[in-house]
């Protein structure tokens, strides 16, 4: 049952559990009308790392959809600690979820109540070496990124990632490791769970987050570039700007930094190849998380 997926405990509601024993009603409300946000996090050498922006964020996806979550910041980074210390994990993914349960089965939550709960478990990254060297390849998504006028965009919500699941399980299907996501207007928005960054003649360029999630990992590259000297805008982006592109990187918790070698889409490809932009990001994001 817990073949992938698996670890020994769950911080549930205040209180560790064994993982097996982590079950919900089958009429919580998140579950029929996803009234739950969550964030991804990551542990090396048994420590959190951007703990309190991931938590901080937790928060206001929570605020986005109207409800509070329970225990402060600090409160969820000390139970993660103890889940990490009690299980001895060192390269730990951790997921943490706020949900609105069964109190309340109506469409509004109101007067619903908040369950959290953290669960980790052992997942050092693991990509064959060719995917540093050569990079991934990827498709365009049929499904584009909402309006922000239309969803709460911003927040790290369940229901907006139906879009990103289906896009990036269409992508495997054809072959491809990832899809890139256009706006709704039709500009280059990002990958399916990870922010997308263009070299272009040494300098770097990646969407501004209008319509998605603004990520952790993707801040903390800007600062990388700001840091090297490394010339950055934040601008609006087209498929026109893969002509120009020498280089293209994915960014987020769960892959860190991961290049892309080509992108397929609207009867074109386009083909890149990890470079000194690249390089020196990845780098220096490796020499980051080795010594906070």
């Amino acid at each position: 049952m817990f073949s992938e997926l698996s670890g020994s405990n769950l911080w549930f509601n205040g209180k560790i559990i064994p993982w097996q024993e982590a079950n919900i009603h089958i009429m919580t409300h998140a579950l029929h009308y996803a009234s739950s946000v969550y964030e991804g996090l990551r542990s090396y050498h048994g420590k959190i790392f951007k703990a309190t922006e991931h938590y901080q964020r937790l928060h206001k996806s929570a605020a986005y959809l109207d409800f509070q979550i329970p225990y402060t910041s600090e409160e969820l980074i000390e139970a993660t600690q103890q889940l990490i210390i009690r299980d001895k994990y060192q390269y730990g993914y951790i997921r943490a979820i706020a949900w609105c349960g069964s109190k309340v089965m109506t469409v509004s939550h109101n007067g619903a109540d908040v369950n959290v709960a953290i669960g980790i478990w052992e997942r050092p990254l693991t990509y064959p070496s060719q995917y540093y060297s050569d990079g991934i390849c990827m498709n365009i998504a049929q499904w584009r990124r909402p309006d922000p006028n239309t969803a709460p965009v911003h927040s790290k919500t369940a229901g907006l990632y139906p879009i990103s699941s289906i896009s990036k399980k269409e992508a495997e299907k054809q072959g491809f490791k990832d899809a890139l996501m256009l706006d709704y207007q039709g500009n280059i928005a990002e990958a399916t769970s990870s922010n997308i960054f263009l070299v272009i003649n040494g300098q770097l360029y990646t969407p501004v987050p209008k319509c998605f999630l603004n990520g952790i990992t993707r801040c903390t590259c800007l600062q990388i570039a700001k840091d090297a000297g490394i010339p950055t805008q934040e601008i609006t982006l087209t498929l026109e700007d893969l002509n120009k592109a020498q280089e293209v990187f994915l960014t987020g918790t769960a892959i860190e930094i991961l290049p892309v070698g080509s992108i397929v889409g609207h009867n074109k490809t386009w083909s890149f190849k990890p470079g000194l932009v690249t390089h020196t990001i990845r780098s220096n994001f490796q020499n980051m998380i080795n010594n906070f």
